[in-house]
């Protein structure tokens, strides 16, 4: 595959799925993203058992944020290869620390701050090794204790994929290796590890649910789709897909959400669910895109509705401050709604003003001055 051609210079022709891809911000993503945080809030609100039952759960949600991320930051990266022969990995690390660090460094000092004022103990352990996104092994070895830093482990999981994945790229560029080859060989050894770790018994929950060895599939599939995307067969195909059976999104939806139902059986969900769900997760991706993209229908609508690409924006935050957030409120806003559904709207609405807010006026200011207006 000659990835030194410009984007889509092997294009026959300047399809859908070919225009919503090479503009600066893809249509589609922020729904996907607002429809991951969605599930990791209504998971985590307990709502999801008592109301509506397997219909979403945070594990999917952290699933399709993996997806999301290898799959931009590879598109991004192969954009600027084709461009400049060259990855800059300088560039590349200044923007991760500036989109990532300063708000969740800020949310660390808030949380501890707020155990410290309360008279609580504070998991020492986690806030130190959350500083330099070692959390989800320091939980894999120590078990998942529920803190203000808890769900923090899959940021972890996501920085040290970053650190590695521009340098396993540039290395696998450098001689001229087969991408897509490449990355369904780890991806099956990651599958293969995985599956005898669980079924062996080599590794216990809390270490599998967590390690990145265990869950760099799930960024890698991201990786792979954005690599089959720089070829005009797999754009083409997607579009075909698309126009000839747009109801097969909904297909997948139910797929995820079947699979969702099984995933407290560890065997089945480590060996079997972990892998299905983030190739159905890769394949929604481009079919949402193509179906927010230029679209009149009502799923386009909804994709391109000013809440949710605003939601979808903030999603990061959201993410970030729900812990420290939904518990202590949830308690005393349900002894005045005695409403758990009342009580999440309220939540989700105060989550995303204030998450927001600070994508507005604090992340994207400082992205600004660590990388310029780009």
């Amino acid at each position: 595959m000659d990835i030194a051609k410009p984007v889509f210079a092997d294009y026959p022709h300047s399809g859908a799925l070919s225009q919503a891809l090479s503009g600066p911000r893809i249509a589609g993503l922020d729904f996907l993203r607002a429809l991951a945080v969605f599930a990791v809030l209504l998971d985590h609100s307990g709502l999801q058992y008592s109301r509506f039952p397997y219909m979403l759960n945070g594990a999917m949600g952290v699933q399709l944020f993996f997806v999301l991320s290898g799959f931009l930051i590879t598109w991004l990266l192969l954009g600027e290869f084709e461009r400049h022969a060259r990855i800059d990995f300088k560039a590349f690390y200044i923007r991760r620390f500036a989109r990532l660090m300063p708000i969740f460094y800020v949310y660390v000092l808030l949380g501890t701050a707020v155990l410290l004022i309360a008279g609580k103990q504070v998991p020492w352990g986690a806030v130190f090794s959350s500083l330099f996104y070692g959390l989800n092994y320091y939980q894999a070895l120590t078990g998942g204790q529920a803190h203000f830093l808890s769900h923090c482990w899959s940021l972890a999981v996501e920085e040290q994929f970053y650190f590695l994945w521009p340098l396993a790229l540039a290395l696998m560029l450098r001689k001229g290796m087969r991408l897509d080859k490449a990355l369904v060989a780890l991806i099956a050894g990651v599958w293969v590890y995985r599956a005898g770790a669980q079924l062996l018994g080599l590794a216990g929950d809390d270490y599998i649910y967590r390690a990145l060895e265990m869950r760099a599939d799930h960024l890698l599939i991201g990786c792979l789709l954005a690599v089959m995307l720089k070829q005009a067969r797999w754009r083409a195909w997607f579009e075909q897909v698309h126009a000839k059976t747009p109801w097969v999104i909904f297909v997948l939806l139910a797929i995820l959400s079947i699979s969702g139902t099984h995933n407290q059986n560890l065997d089945y969900r480590y060996a079997l669910g972990y892998m299905i769900e983030p190739v159905v997760a890769a394949l929604l991706l481009p079919l949402i895109v193509l179906s927010a993209h230029g679209n009149a229908s009502p799923l386009a609508r909804l994709c391109n509705a000013p809440l949710v690409l605003k939601v979808g924006q903030a999603s990061y935050g959201i993410y970030l401050l729900h812990q420290l957030v939904l518990h202590p409120v949830s308690m005393r806003l349900n002894a005045l709604t005695h409403s758990p559904v009342l009580t999440f709207a309220i939540i989700a609405v105060l989550l995303a003003v204030v998450a927001h807010l600070s994508y507005t006026y604090f992340e994207m200011p400082i992205r600004r001055r660590l990388h310029g207006r780009r």
